[in-house]
């Protein structure tokens, strides 16, 4: 078999004003085999891929891939012409030697600028070019705001079950053995995508324990009692991208249409009935800060709110701000996304003090820019290590320039690009060992919790104003439906 990869994979935050441009898109674009050797070895949903098709005597062409840090909307031009190279690449590779089948890294909440549904349009585009005759399979990310456009033009998908996302390699392999599976029996799969009025922060939507651990339990235990049913995927939606197809979805892969249906009807059902569950109670930086006074140490507070994992800025200072008025003995904060800050410290070299106004350069509701009277330059870094976290574990992570500052009590870790934490990286690159900190600071909704559980004796969320913030009330949509829970009692049978 003769298998194409590529896709566009990129959470979509329309309220970000970080666009992604055409220069940004030509450093993040992979083409040929640099998509293959970029993976290989990686725990990642294109890692997956590319093992199972190796597994299974596959040959993998590599076309084109963009994987983009989450952000704003991507410019119409970029996409477009993005967009178009895909559809060539895939349509060249075909008429080389015909395609077997087509798979593609994909998210499920991608918006440019005219398309707010980035992958039903990319979908569409490859089908107007190539057909419906060629099978192509797709993986999503459980953050996907899904429309039955996407599904109807694909013959397999399948989304993480994770939230943190350690399990995009498995899905990987899952999909492509669900699509060699269609492949060799002539048969379609069936699919089935129900779309429930309920708009989810990503804030309540942690896998690890709760009322979505329990969803995504029903939904396995599921899959194991039902030989019919082959994949299901509960997806949480993303409510930062406002656009009409915001909202919460389950989609199935089944042996018969009707089994898809009734199989996606009886997981909806039970993740309806736990909505309200979903909703808890959230931190302020002040309340944050003094649960984690009080609580057993090292203590992560994370800043969901400026969650660069979902397309904001990094460089809130709102809790930043509460860390250095207390001036607490053993706390770090790491990270805060500032490059010019950075520049200076590099400029100014270790050893030396800065006076700086450090964060808060994106936008005005992330905080106010902090003064900073001679902070000392501890440490810098070129911002490089590799990723312990389970989700993309192996994977080359590049902060830039980074510093650590020390003010008073408190180090500062301020990069030159914007990420979110994910593991302990960003600590060990200034010479920081978290074992030896009270209380360690950092930006990130869920994600690092698929490495600090179990290592940290306490984690605490902290939701101060943010465009990733857990109070969906706070934002201005013009799109999204507000007819749907938690803005309103919403119904559905």
């Amino acid at each position: 078999m003769r298998f194409a990869i590529g896709g566009y994979a990129h959470e979509t935050n329309t309220f970000g004003t970080i666009l992604v441009t055409e220069e940004l898109l030509k450093k993040k674009k992979q083409v040929g085999e640099r998509i293959i050797k970029n993976a290989t070895g990686v725990h990642s949903n294109v890692g997956g891929m590319i093992d199972e098709c190796a597994a299974r005597n596959i040959e993998l062409v590599p076309t084109v891939l963009v994987g983009l840090n989450p952000s704003g909307p991507t410019v119409r031009k970029a996409f477009e012409q993005c967009r178009d190279q895909l559809v060539d690449a895939l349509w060249t590779a075909h008429c080389e030697k015909p395609m077997d089948a087509i798979l593609l890294n994909l998210h499920g909440a991608g918006v440019a600028e005219g398309y707010h549904d980035l992958e039903g349009e990319l979908l569409r585009a490859i089908r107007e070019k190539l057909g419906n005759e060629i099978p192509i399979g797709v993986e999503l990310d459980l953050h996907g705001n899904i429309t039955q456009e996407m599904l109807d033009m694909v013959d397999v998908a399948v989304g993480y079950k994770c939230y943190p996302h350690v399990d995009g390699y498995e899905c990987g392999r899952k999909m492509v053995g669900l699509l060699v599976d269609r492949i060799k029996s002539g048969v379609p799969v069936g699919k089935a995508l129900i779309k429930l009025p309920w708009h989810s922060a990503p804030a309540f939507g942690v896998t690890l324990a709760g009322p979505a651990h329990d969803v995504q339990q029903f939904m396995l235990n599921l899959e194991k009692e039902e030989e019919t049913l082959f994949d299901a995927t509960f997806f949480h939606g993303f409510p930062y991208a406002d656009i009409v197809p915001s909202g919460v979805g389950v989609v199935t892969m089944a042996a018969t249409q009707a089994d898809a249906e009734r199989h996606a009807r009886t997981i909806a059902e039970y993740a309806w009935s736990r909505r309200k569950d979903f909703i808890t109670p959230t931190h302020s930086a002040a309340e944050a800060m003094d649960l984690a006074e009080a609580a057993e140490a090292p203590v992560v507070v994370n800043e969901s709110s400026d969650n660069p994992g979902g397309g904001a800025p990094g460089d809130g200072t709102h809790l930043l701000r509460e860390m250095l008025k207390r001036d607490l003995p053993g706390t770090v904060y790491g990270h805060i996304y500032d490059p010019e800050v950075t520049a200076q410290a590099v400029a100014a070299g270790v050893g030396a003090r800065i006076d700086c106004f450090l964060g808060a350069k994106s936008d005005n509701l992330h905080g106010t820019p902090v003064e900073l009277k001679g902070a000392y330059v501890k440490t810098i870094s070129d911002g490089r290590f590799i990723r312990k976290n389970p989700m993309g574990a192996g994977a080359m992570v590049n902060m830039g320039p980074t510093v650590l500052l020390e003010v008073g009590n408190v180090g500062i870790i301020v990069s030159g690009n914007r990420s979110q934490n994910l593991d302990d990286g960003p600590f060990c690159i200034v010479g920081i060992d978290w074992r030896d900190m009270r209380i360690l600071a950092l930006k990130s909704s869920q994600h690092f919790k698929g490495w600090w559980v179990g290592k940290a004796k306490t984690i605490i969320a902290c939701d101060s104003p943010g465009i990733h913030g857990a109070d969906l009330n706070t934002f201005e949509y013009k799109n999204l439906n507000k007819n749907y829970f938690p803005f309103a009692d919403a119904e559905w049978k």
